[in-house]
């Protein structure tokens, strides 16, 4: 999606994605798939092949995922999972286009929630605290600012 830095895809709460390592692979190569996990040395190993199907996302989906073949890297990208979607199916998720890429398929996700801040002060000598009760988990990576 326009926007979104070159090696990062966007996957939707719920639906499958299917990341793609390369276009052609020697049939000899065994590709092994892994994410990053927060605060994890390495990563956690995934599914062999070329292409790695992920099944109704959820938001702990979204990470870095790396394909290689033994120690040499082929490809590493960066899975955002957005929340909302009636989009059903199988949704690809290869980042390479030879040429133009294909239009996108129709995403029907629902607004996001408009934010209800309310802000105190406990005392005249406190900072003023801002409190944000959220209706739903923001998706990983979502940023909020307050101008006050």
């Amino acid at each position: 999606p326009p926007g979104l830095p070159r090696d990062t895809v966007l996957g939707h709460l719920g639906t499958n994605i299917t990341l793609t390592c390369q276009d052609t692979v020697p049939a000899n190569a065994t590709v092994l798939w892994q994410v990053e996990e927060q605060g994890a040395a390495g990563g956690r190993r995934l599914a062999g092949g070329n292409t790695l199907l992920l099944r109704r996302l959820r938001y702990e989906d979204s990470g870095r995922y790396s394909c290689s073949v033994g120690s040499h890297l082929l490809r590493s990208l960066r899975l955002l999972v957005a929340g909302g979607s009636t989009l059903g199916g199988d949704v690809p998720g290869s980042i390479a286009c030879d040429g133009p890429c294909p239009p996108a398929p129709p995403c029907l996700a629902e607004p996001p929630e408009t934010p209800q801040v309310s802000c105190y002060r406990r005392s005249h000598d406190k900072d003023v605290l801002c409190e944000w009760p959220q209706q739903e988990k923001p998706s990983p990576g979502t940023r909020a600012m307050l101008w006050v």
